[in-house]
């Protein structure tokens, strides 16, 4: 059997009753996937189509994602909170904390008392994950079973210590130690009016990470290396972001943490990864994307506009810039690589000014796109920015490009090796 499917072909198998063959079920899901059917989808449709329907669906919290449904777990409540919320102008208590295993820490709600006290290992069924403020929930319901269990669990603590290039969208009580480089007070409006936060980067000895503090503390300056406890991380156009509330702690520590420079990384091992902060790329040209060269924007939102309308403010005096979309290749994988105007002039030596003459000159503005297709196509760039994946699928926002001397030994001397490696 594929190894990539194993585990989910493993899992449907386990809710239900009969005997389907491995075979026939490997089959259904490959064919669900290549519809670009979800896969979480595509296993409880796959559940449902063979009769388990009703069944749970056995996992660990580091697997969940956002609308599983009738999942089965066993875990540590690591922290309880009761309180009293309002729906439809009745007060319901409900209890909501932290659940950890082996593999994650997960918040959780229950809807019900099911008398869990903190330290409890519970089997729990029938549960569900929904969406809260964009990370992944676990839910009880009436629905739910929760079973006390006379064992422990062993929470490895490296799933609560994290480096920052291990933090992951969804993650929840973090532990994290890392160097303030820059921070800066935001206002934002909120629900209940105007709140002033910080927005930061901060480094630790592997690499740069962003973080946002919810609350205003003396230990949040610039230059102070700081340890963070119970803190969460949410995504931000793709990057994991390191989130510090009323509920977490911040101390003051006395060393300092030295950050070094970025080495450059092979596009293969960051592209498995859900994003990646301050990263160094290194490969060749293999395309330029339509929308490069001459564009037009909006000039309240900035986005990409034709023949001056604007799909969020309609017909607008549009503002000429440039950009390119290329993809990138290093023999291990590709992205797409965005370069702002600033590094399209400097990588093409084509000026707004001049892009306007050379548009001009072939009424198209496509005859920009065209000259920087001559200068790009084949050539060898180092870039540094932040990797994200999206609807657009995987891509890198270069704030930093350069054309690479020439390393072609180099370059497949690595290759080899890292071949060899993965072998």
């Amino acid at each position: 059997m594929d190894d990539e499917f194993a585990p989910h072909v493993d899992q449907i198998k386990r809710a239900l009753d009969n005997e389907i063959e491995e075979s026939n079920i490997l089959a259904d899901l490959k064919k669900l996937i290549e519809f670009r059917v979800p896969l979480e989808e595509a296993k409880r449709s796959l559940i449902k189509k063979y009769g388990g329907a009703d069944k749970s669906i056995v996992c660990k919290l580091g697997d969940i994602k956002i609308g599983d449904q009738n999942i089965e777990f066993t875990a540590q409540v690591m922290e309880l909170t009761k309180k009293s919320i309002n729906i439809n102008t009745i007060e319901k208590t409900i209890f909501s904390g932290i659940l950890g295993d082996e593999t994650a820490a997960r918040s959780f709600t229950a809807w019900h008392d099911f008398g869990l006290n903190a330290g409890d290992v519970v089997h729990i069924t029938q549960a569900y994950v929904r969406n809260w403020q964009d990370r992944p929930e676990i839910n009880f319901g009436s629905k739910s079973k929760v079973t006390k269990l006379n064992t422990t669990i062993a929470i490895n603590p490296e799933i609560l210590q994290k480096k920052l290039a291990e933090l992951r969208d969804g993650d929840v009580n973090v532990n994290a130690a890392f160097t303030i480089l820059s921070i800066e007070p935001r206002e934002i409006i909120t629900k209940d009016g105007s709140k002033n936060i910080l927005n930061g980067i901060g480094a630790d000895d592997k690499t740069k990470a962003p973080f946002t503090s919810w609350v205003l503390l003396p230990e949040l300056v610039a230059g102070n290396t700081i340890e963070v406890k119970n803190a969460y991380v949410r995504s931000f156009r793709g990057v994991p972001t390191l989130h510090i509330n009323e509920n977490s702690k911040v101390k003051k520590l006395e060393k300092c943490i030295e950050f070094k420079e970025p080495k450059k990384v092979m596009i293969r091992d960051i592209i498995e990864s859900e994003g990646a902060f301050d990263v160094v790329v290194e490969g060749n040209i293999l395309s330029v994307r339509p929308g490069s060269g001459l564009i037009a924007r909006c000039p309240e939102c900035s986005r990409v506009i034709q023949k001056g309308m604007c799909r969020v403010h309609g017909k607008v005096d549009e503002k000429l810039d440039m950009r390119i979309k290329a993809i990138i290749d290093d023999g291990t994988g590709a992205m797409t690589l965005v370069l702002n105007a600033e590094l399209t002039q400097a990588l093409s030596g084509i000026t707004i000014e001049q892009a306007k003459e050379i548009a001009k000159a072939a009424m198209s503005q496509n005859a920009v796109e065209e000259e920087v297709k001559k200068k790009l196509l084949g050539k060898m760039l180092t870039a540094r920015g932040n990797m994200s994946k999206g609807e657009y699928g995987i891509t890198l926002v270069a704030t930093n490009v350069r054309e690479s001397h020439d390393q072609i030994n180099e370059r497949a001397s690595e290759l080899l090796s890292r071949a060899g490696q993965h072998g």
